[in-house]
């Protein structure tokens, strides 16, 4: 139920438009209906002179004579018309001796005529086969020209068209959700990652950093559960990563230091993805200045490379490196790393993706815990696997994930109540 649930939330556009088409197009086909009309002649079956009841089996059989080749052709040749394009049914009132014919026409003056016109006919033709056993068919309701037609009927077939397209859309909607592989929420997550889901942050695309409104509080909720994963108040070192590019690892591992730092603790935040740095940019700090690389290369010490901006201590990219992949698996990235973590309650490490690269499993293994980023509706969990297992095979500690980038539903007015929710699954 919960699946189901969740496809309706995910997908009601698509059910609300296939709602609406499949009402239009049931006007526009009933537009070119035919409009019909039936008229019902009733009759009573009577066995004159005999105390025996009539049987239910025999007044069928006068039932079926309503449709036979005998009765159609005479009504048809009385009309001037072709025995095929009658439209003639019968039905036995239940529990009774009576029979109705129904004629459907498209004009309702021929249908009446015609309805009545059986009704004389199968009087004399059972008159003349029952002539022995004294058995007669009295019409005791002429049928009438009706005054409003059976077909179409607009409100039936509206009601149709959209239970078509509901039904249509769901089918889509359940085929989608089978065949994707991409996570959704923070359960998929959790279950991908073989870790908890330590936080859901939704979408907002022109604020890189956040310091105010629902989405601090999604990040405040992060750090908060980052407390309780493992002792001594959750890792000294954090290693914030994703499976591919654009996932938005950087601005959340800038968002959760400045949550962090808020609080009052000592924060430092490393730029350590040397390949495409870009905590400088998103901080508005000197790309020109020293930074990580020129401490590796002995130009420079830590603390001089450190800028403040949040109450963060910032230490930038630097300069691109020729050899990024070698600088991030060497003694001296440790060094820097253990230097930091000495000096600051908090070091959060930004490092490149771990399925391109190999510097992040590098790093991983300078760094108490790892934070795995996953963007919702783009990373797949299949990825999400092989991360892991890259993880697992440096012995690296996976704290847990976020879902990054999540659609406007799984936000809720209490972002911190919703952060609980999907934690810790």
């Amino acid at each position: 139920m919960t699946e189901h649930l969740g496809l309706v939330r995910r997908g009601w556009w698509i059910l609300l438009l296939a709602a609406v088409g499949g009402a239009a197009c049931a006007l526009l086909v009933t537009g070119y209906m035919p409009v019909r009309y039936a008229a019902a002649v009733s009759l009573m079956v009577d066995q004159k002179g005999s105390a025996d009841p009539l049987s239910q089996q025999r007044v069928k059989s006068y039932a079926r004579l309503v449709t036979s080749r005998r009765v159609l052709r005479e009504v048809a040749v009385a009309e001037h018309l072709d025995p095929a394009t009658l439209d003639v049914r019968s039905e036995v009132v239940p529990g009774t001796v009576l029979l109705r014919a129904i004629v459907t026409d498209g004009d309702p003056e021929r249908a009446a005529r015609l309805a009545n016109r059986i009704g004389g006919e199968l009087s004399g033709l059972i008159h003349t086969l029952e002539r022995r056993a004294a058995i007669g068919v009295t019409v005791i309701d002429r049928a009438t020209p009706p005054a409003d037609p059976v077909s179409p009927r607009p409100p039936v077939n509206v009601a149709a068209g959209i239970l078509l397209g509901l039904v249509f859309a769901y089918g889509l909607l359940m085929l989608r959700s089978r065949l994707d592989t991409t996570i959704s929420d923070g359960d998929d997550l959790a279950a991908a990652a073989g870790a908890p889901t330590l936080g859901v942050v939704g979408r907002d695309r022109r604020r890189p950093l956040v310091v105010t409104g629902a989405r601090a509080e999604a990040f405040r909720a992060l750090r908060t559960n980052l407390r309780f994963v493992g002792v001594d108040g959750g890792p000294r070192s954090l290693l914030v990563t994703s499976c591919g590019t654009g996932e938005g690892k950087s601005t959340l591992a800038i968002n959760l230091a400045v949550a962090v730092a808020q609080t009052g603790r000592r924060v430092a935040l490393v730029d350590a993805d040397l390949r495409r740095p870009s905590l400088a940019g998103y901080l508005g700090l000197d790309t020109r200045s020293m930074g990580l690389t020129d401490v590796l290369a002995g130009s420079a010490r830590v603390p001089e490379a450190l800028q403040r901006r949040h109450d963060l201590d910032v230490l930038p990219s630097g300069r691109v490196p020729a050899d990024p992949g070698e600088l991030a698996g060497s003694p001296g990235m440790h060094r820097v790393l253990s230097e930091l973590a000495t000096d600051h309650d908090l070091v959060v490490v930004d490092a490149p993706p771990l399925l391109p690269v190999t510097d992040a499993c590098l790093l991983a293994t300078a760094c108490d815990g790892v934070l795995l980023v996953a963007r919702a509706g783009r990373t797949r969990r299949e990825s999400l696997a092989q991360a892991v297992a890259r993880l697992t095979r440096v012995d690296a500690r996976l704290v847990g994930g976020v879902l990054n980038f999540a659609p406007v539903g799984l936000r809720s007015p209490y972002p911190e109540e919703r952060a609980r929710r999907t934690s810790f699954r």
